[in-house]
């Protein structure tokens, strides 16, 4: 598996920006935006659980390209963990497969 990219983390803290998206991104993915020179594989963030910043993750999600069912939606808005939702585990892997 390739390496998450600092280009990959600005895409994704941008579309959080422009959709209001409450989350921090924790891990080696943080320390790379900070300027760490380091690599590793998938993005980490933890996201404030609240239907309305659900509906934005939802939103910046889409922006990035996923191919978002209606359950998933519905899932991240109630505030289920991405972690625990089926294909989004890997957030890195699975933004690079399902992007349009």
């Amino acid at each position: 598996m390739a390496a998450f990219e600092y280009r990959q983390a600005e895409e994704i803290r941008e579309a959080f920006q422009r959709h209001c998206v409450r989350y921090l991104f924790i891990g080696k993915s943080g320390a790379i935006l900070l300027g760490y020179p380091d690599t590793t594989q998938d993005a980490d963030l933890f996201v404030e659980k609240s239907p309305e910043n659900g509906q934005a993750i939802v939103s910046a999600l889409r922006d990035l390209g996923f191919a978002l069912t209606e359950a998933q939606v519905s899932e991240i808005v109630r505030g289920k963990d991405l972690e625990s939702l089926p294909r989004l585990r890997s957030f890195r892997t699975y933004w690079l497969a399902h992007r349009k």
